[in-house]
C-alpha cells in the first residue's frame, strides 16, 4: 500500500513546488519592470530567500500556497505589466489602483481564469480595453477608471455574466454604449462618465434590474431619456449631467436618491411623478429647457431633499411657499437665471440649515429678506439681477449672519447708506473660519462610495459671467455693485480681515476711501469705481499685496497716486476718470508735488519686494476653479481691460491657463 501512495504523494510535492516556483518567477519579473518604488517596499521585502507568501502585497491559499490576491495599491509604483503575470493561475483578486503604472495590458493575461477584481484605477494605462477581457467568466468587480484607456467600449464585456461592479469612467472612451451591456443582469454599479461615449442611451439597460447607480454624465449622448429606466426599482443614483438629452423627464424609479440630469436640453414642464421620489436626496435639474411653473408637490420632497437646483431653466411664477414646509431639510436652494417673480417665500425660514440660498438673475420683486437672520447656518446668499428694493435693515439677532461668507446683491435697487450693523456680524468674514493651507471645498457626500456632489457659484462683473465651479470655504466675497447705495464707505469694512472679493462699484458712495481698507490683508479684487469717493487714495493700501485687481475709475479722486513695486502693476484703467490724480501710471505730473512724492512714498523697494514675493509664494488665496463665458468683442480686442485683467490672474492661480490680456498687466 505504501509503494502505491507514495510516487503519487511526491507527485503532487514536485507539482506544487514547481507552481510556487512559477509564481515567485511572475512576481520577480512584474518586480524587475517597476521602475520607482519610492518606499523601496518590493525591493526590500521581495527576496528569493522567503517564500512568496510572505511578500508586501501578496496573499496565497491556505492548501496549496499558491498566489491568489495581489495588493499593491496606493504605494506609488511605476512600471510595467508583464506577461509572466498571467502564470499565476490561482490569481482571484489584482489591486494596482492609485500607482502609476503605464503602457497597454499584455494579453497573456487572459489566462487568469479565477479572477475576480480586477482594480486598476488611477493609473496611466493606455490603448484599447481588450476585448478577450470578456474571458473573465468568474469577474465580479472591474475598475478601469481614471487611466487613458481610448477606442471603444468592447462588447464582449457583456459576457461577464457575473460582473456586478463596472467602472470605466475619466477615460477617453468613443462610440456608442454597447447594446450587450444589457446582458449584465448582476449589474449594480455602472459608471461610464467623462469620456467621449455617443449615441443614445440602449433602452436594454431596462434589463439591468439589479442597477443601483448609473453614471452617465459628461459624455456626448443625444435622444431621449429611455422611459424603461423607470422600472429599474432599486436604482438608487441616476447621473445623466452635461449630455445632449433632449425630451421630456420619464417617470424615475421611486427608489431614486440621488438625480443629476443637468447641462442637457431636456424640454417641457417637471412632471408631477418627480413628486414621487420621497427619499430623494439631491435632486438637480439645472441647465435645460423646462418651462412652467414649480410644481407646488415639490414640498413633499423637503422631507428628504438636502440640495435642490433648478438653476438655468425658464421657470415662471412665483417661487411657491408651499415649497418649505417646517420639516424642510435643504441645505441648498437655487433658481438661478429663470424667469421668476413676486417675493421670496418667508417660508423659507423653516430650512434651519440651509447653506446656501441663489435666487440670482430673476425677476424678484421684494425687500431685503431680513427673516434670514434667522437662518443660522447660511453661507452663500445671492439676490444679484432682480429687482430687489429698499434698505438693508440692522439685524436684530446676537447670531445672525455670523456664518456668512459670500453675499452678492448687485443689480438691484437697493438704497441706503451701507449697512454698518450688518457688516458687524460677518464673523466668518472678520475672523476667518479656516487654518491657510487647507485646501476644503463646499461640498457634500453622497452616493455608498465616498462620491461628491459640489457646490457652484455664478458670478456676473460688468456683463461678464464667470461659474465657480468649485466653491473653497475660504472665499468670501461682497458685492453690492450696481445698486443705489448713498453715504460714506463704513470703516467697519476694514475689519473684515479675510475678505477677498469686495465690490461697491456703480453706487453713489461719497466721502474718502477709508485708511483702514490697509487691514483687508487678503483682498485680492477691489472695485469702487463709478461713484463719487473723494480725497486721496490711502497711501496705506500698497499695503494690500495680494491685491491683483483694483478698479478705483470714475470718482473724484485727487492727488498723487501711491507707489510701490506691487502697486505699480496697476494700469491708467485703474484710475481713469479722476481728474484730479496725477503720478505713475498716468501722464499727468503733480508738478510741485514731485518732490512730496519722493519723501511721502519713499519705501524700501527692497524690503517690499521680498515681502511681496514672500506673500505670494505663501498666500492660498481662494482656491477658485473658473468656468468662463464671454463675448467676441473681450476676446479680440483685450477690452475692457478689466474683465481681462480678472480672468487672467484668477486663471494663473487657480486653473493655470492663462487667457491672453493684450499685455495689459506691467510686469516687473
Amino acid at each position: 500500500m505504501l509503494a502505491v501512495l507514495l510516487p503519487t504523494f511526491w507527485a503532487d510535492l514536485y507539482g506544487d513546488t514547481l507552481n510556487v516556483t512559477t509564481d515567485q518567477l511572475a512576481l520577480l519579473a512584474l518586480k524587475s519592470h517597476v521602475t520607482h518604488d519610492p518606499r523601496n517596499l518590493l525591493e526590500t521585502n521581495w527576496s528569493t530567500t522567503t517564500t512568496v507568501c510572505n511578500w508586501i502585497g501578496v496573499t496565497c491559499s491556505s492548501r496549496h500556497r499558491r498566489v491568489t490576491a495581489l495588493n499593491f495599491s496606493k504605494m506609488g509604483l511605476t512600471g510595467t505589466i508583464q506577461p509572466h503575470l498571467g502564470n499565476l493561475s490561482f490569481l482571484a483578486s489584482f489591486d494596482i489602483r492609485h500607482n502609476s503604472f503605464h503602457g497597454s495590458l499584455p494579453i497573456e493575461l487572459v489566462n487568469l481564469r479565477q479572477l475576480k477584481i480586477l482594480n486598476l484605477d488611477n493609473n496611466s494605462f493606455s490603448g484599447e480595453i481588450p476585448s478577450w477581457f470578456g474571458s473573465f467568466a468568474k469577474l465580479e468587480n472591474l475598475f478601469l477608471h481614471c487611466n487613458n484607456f481610448s477606442g471603444l467600449i468592447p462588447s464582449s464585456l457583456g459576457n461577464l455574466s457575473k460582473l456586478e461592479t463596472l467602472f470605466l469612467c475619466e477615460n477617453n472612451l468613443k462610440g456608442q454604449i454597447p447594446a450587450a451591456i444589457g446582458n449584465l443582469t448582476n449589474l449594480k454599479y455602472l459608471y461610464l462618465d467623462q469620456n467621449q461615449l455617443s449615441g443614445e442611451i440602449p433602452s436594454n439597460i431596462g434589463r439591468l434590474t439589479s442597477l443601483m447607480h448609473l453614471d452617465l454624465s459628461l459624455n456626448n449622448l443625444t435622444g431621449k431619456i429611455p422611459s424603461i429606466i423607470g422600472n429599474l426599482t432599486s436604482m438608487e443614483e441616476l447621473s445623466l449631467s452635461q449630455n445632449n438629452l433632449t425630451g421630456r423627464i420619464p417617470t424615475l424609479p421611486p427608489s431614486l436618491l440621488w438625480l443629476f440630469v443637468s447641462g442637457n436640453k431636456l424640454d417641457r414642464e417637471i412632471p408631477s411623478s418627480v413628486c414621487n421620489l420621497s427619499s430623494i436626496r439631491n435632486l438637480d435639474l439645472s441647465r435645460n429647457n423646462l418651462v412652467g411653473v414649480i410644481p407646488e408637490c415639490l414640498g413633499n420632497l423637503t422631507l428628504s431633499v438636502l440640495h435642490m437646483n433648478l438653476d438655468m431653466n425658464n421657470f415662471l411664477g412665483k417661487i411657491p411657499t408651499t415649497l418649505f414646509p417646517k420639516s424642510c431639510l435643504l441645505r441648498s436652494f437655487r433658481t438661478n437665471s429663470n424667469q421668476l417673480e413676486g417675493p421670496i417665500p418667508r417660508s423659507l425660514v423653516n430650512c434651519r440649515d440651509l447653506e446656501l440660498l441663489d435666487l440670482g438673475n430673476n425677476k424678484l420683486n421684494d425687500t431685503f429678506p431680513s427673516w434670514s437672520e434667522k437662518l443660522k447656518n447660511l453661507q452663500i446668499l445671492d439676490l444679484r439681477s432682480n429687482r430687489f428694493h429698499g434698505k438693508i435693515p440692522n439685524p436684530e439677532f446676537e447670531s445672525a449672519f455670523h456664518h456668512m461668507k459670500i453675499i452678492d446683491l448687485s443689480d438691484n435697487d437697493f438704497s441706503g447708506c451701507l449697512p454698518t450693523k450688518f457688516f458687524k456680524k460677518l464673523n466668518a468674514i472678520i475672523h476667518g473660519t479656516q487654518k491657510k493651507g487647507e485646501a476644503e471645498y463646499m461640498r457634500y457626500e453622497y452616493s455608498t462610495i465616498n462620491k461628491y456632489y459640489e457646490e457652484s457659484l455664478l458670478v456676473t462683473t460688468k456683463g461678464l459671467e464667470m461659474e465657480l465651479t468649485k466653491i473653497l470655504t475660504t472665499l468670501t466675497v461682497i458685492d453690492f455693485s450696481k445698486n443705489r447705495f448713498s453715504g460714506e464707505i463704513p470703516e467697519i469694512i476694514g475689519e473684515l480681515g479675510s475678505l477677498i472679493v469686495l465690490n461697491f462699484s456703480h453706487n453713489s458712495l461719497t466721502g474718502p476711501i477709508p485708511s483702514s481698507f490697509s487691514n483687508l490683508s487678503n483682498l485680492e479684487s477691489l472695485d469702487l469705481s463709478s461713484n463719487k469717493l473723494q480725497g486721496r487714495i490711502p497711501e496705506q493700501l500698497v499695503n494690500l499685496d495680494f491685491l491683483q485687481v483694483l478698479n478705483l475709475s470714475l470718482n473724484n479722486l485727487t492727488g498723487l497716486i501711491p507707489r510701490s513695486n506691487h502697486f505699480d502693476t496697476f494700469t491708467n484703467d485703474s484710475y481713469s476718470g479722476n481728474f484730479g490724480l496725477c503720478g505713475f501710471p498716468l501722464s499727468k505730473g503733480c508738478g510741485n508735488d514731485q518732490n512730496l512724492e519722493q519723501s511721502t512714498t519713499k519705501i524700501d523697494d527692497t524690503r517690499r519686494e521680498l515681502n511681496w514675493k514672500f506673500s505670494i509664494l505663501m498666500g492660498y488665496g481662494c482656491g477658485l476653479v473658473f468656468g468662463l463665458s464671454m463675448g467676441y468683442i473681450v476676446f479680440t480686442t483685450g477690452r475692457p481691460w478689466w474683465f481681462i485683467q480678472i480672468i487672467e490672474k484668477f486663471q494663473q492661480k487657480y486653473v493655470g491657463r492663462k487667457i491672453p490680456a493684450s499685455g495689459r498687466r506691467k510686469t516687473h
